[in-house]
């Protein structure tokens, strides 16, 4: 079994990603592939909410296919991620760095999946008013 899982919400135009501790790069790339397909899939401007609680420090190969990834959800219209935080402050920074020009969407960080869906939640009613 693989150690993340992409699931997509059509009616709230929202993506969910959760990494695990461990992924080899081909299981990174498998993610970053689910994840482009999932944003073909939406509407411009869909979220991605990223749990990355239990993501641990990986290799460079892998930071790659994480940077592959962000590029296609940005390229693909996605208009905003939140970032539910690792628990280890060198998996975020390393995370964070993977990509960074890329990130052309609103980027934000929460505690939560609960805490990221109400931010996101509180971005739509905004942006509809």
């Amino acid at each position: 079994m693989a150690n993340w899982d992409v699931t997509v919400d059509e009616a709230k135009q929202r993506v969910y990603l959760k990494l695990g501790s461990g992924l080899s790069v081909e299981e990174q790339a498998a993610a970053s592939d689910a994840c482009i397909d999932a944003a073909k899939r939406l509407d411009d401007g869909f979220d991605l909410i990223n749990d990355m609680r239990t993501f641990e420090p990986t290799s460079e190969e892998a930071l790659q296919e994480v940077e592959r990834g962000k590029r296609g959800l940005a390229e693909n219209g996605m208009g905003a991620a939140v970032r539910v935080v690792a628990e280890s402050t060198v998996t975020q920074m390393q995370f964070d760095r993977a990509g960074e020009d890329a990130e052309d969407y609103e980027l934000a960080k929460a505690e939560s999946v609960e805490e990221a869906e109400k931010l996101l939640d509180k971005r739509r009613e905004q942006a509809s008013q």
